[in-house]
């Protein structure tokens, strides 16, 4: 019964924060903007008189001990040591552009885990059975949560669920620790979050189930185009060479959204700009079309919604020859700053893009 009281306090605890992270975004872009105000109030502060409930129950009601107080500390402490590791990953994430989800958590795990063992480093020894068993507890939190509640939010990708996600980690973490997880059921458990994490990241795997269980090399060729992070461009519509006076992005920009298979993807927005390749990562002597805005759904099995993808598109040519440099052809689309978003009929939102050149892109959604 004690073990029971102590996690439904940690539950509480997790729930006050996550509503009080959540009220400022749902008061100022939920209720105004939709017009429920009154829910906009109402509904988290519902949520944080239940979670004081259940903070007191399961703390207060039987008498708040020692053991309980130290353990709310260190609650505390690791939810803000896990919130600076969070933020760190998605700083680096941001500047490598990943935009594969699965890599996202990996790699948002691995900073957790990291951060965690530094800290840690000055009072215990490493043992990379526990490091591996927590790098997988982090990775399937940062999953659920992104999966079930951060959509559901505003800034799903801000500082607010930063706060969430690390202070969830803090509090699932001491209630495993509560539960005394024995070293020899180590193994078991982990592979069993092992396959949680990976048959609810397939998509990320570009391998459907049946594939996955057939062991058949995937050629992302194969792939269709509802599933793609960035559109195919249409073979065949623009199979000429064109010369540099011919980027105009008024003139260009039309040719361009012919290339887009519009019965999955919607142009959001045109190309703004063309450029020879300046900077990193790019080609010197090719042009470069900056800036179209497309969003496509993402369906699950059955064809209800999940989210709707955002990405902006680069339209990259190159020199039709070395000795011709005066005429190029088409190369490919790329594309950068991918997101999905859970589309909320109670709140306007938008996807920002910045520019290379520093213009921020609003698409509102």
């Amino acid at each position: 019964m004690g073990l029971f009281r102590f996690i439904l306090g940690v539950l509480g605890v997790l729930l006050v924060i996550g509503a009080f992270s959540s009220f400022i975004p749902l008061v100022f872009l939920g209720g105004i903007s939709s017009g429920s105000v009154a829910f906009a109030f109402g509904f988290p502060i519902f949520l944080i008189i239940l979670g004081v409930a259940m903070i007191y129950f399961g703390f207060y009601y039987s008498g708040f001990t020692n053991k309980n107080s130290s353990q709310l500390i260190m609650i505390a402490k690791w939810g803000a040591i896990n919130t600076v590791a969070i933020f760190l990953a998605n700083y680096i994430i941001s500047k490598l552009m990943f935009v594969n989800n699965l890599l996202i958590i990996l790699f948002t795990a691995a900073m957790v885990s990291i951060i965690t063992q530094i800290v840690k480093s000055h009072k215990s020894q490493f043992k990379i059975k526990w490091f591996l068993f927590y790098f997988l507890i982090y990775a399937n939190i940062i999953w659920a949560m992104g999966e079930f509640f951060l959509p559901k939010t505003v800034f799903q990708s801000g500082l607010f669920s930063f706060i969430v996600v690390g202070f969830t980690i803090a509090g699932v973490v001491v209630i495993i620790q509560r539960l005394n997880v024995r070293q020899h059921s180590i193994p078991w458990i982990s592979i069993i979050l092992v396959i949680i994490l990976l048959v609810a990241n397939l998509d990320s795997l570009e391998l459907s189930p049946i594939k996955l269980l057939l062991e058949k090399p995937i050629n992302s060729s194969e792939l269709l185009e509802e599933k793609r992070e960035c559109p195919t461009a249409i073979s065949g519509v623009l199979n000429r060479s064109l010369v540099e006076s011919a980027f105009d992005p008024k003139m260009i920009g039309p040719t361009l959204n012919k290339l887009i298979t519009t019965s999955i993807w919607d142009v959001e927005g045109d190309i703004r700009s063309c450029y020879k390749g300046k900077y990193k990562g790019q080609f010197p002597g090719w042009l470069y079309c900056d800036d179209m805005i497309v969003s496509r759904w993402e369906t699950s099995n059955s064809g209800t919604i999940k989210y709707r993808w955002y990405t902006a598109v680069t339209a990259e040519w190159k020199p039709v020859s070395d000795t011709d440099k005066s005429h190029y052809v088409f190369d490919n689309f790329s594309c950068e700053n991918g997101k999905k978003v859970t589309v909320d009929k109670e709140t306007t939102a938008y996807y920002v893009h910045v520019s290379r050149d520093g213009t921020e892109i609003k698409i509102e959604y």
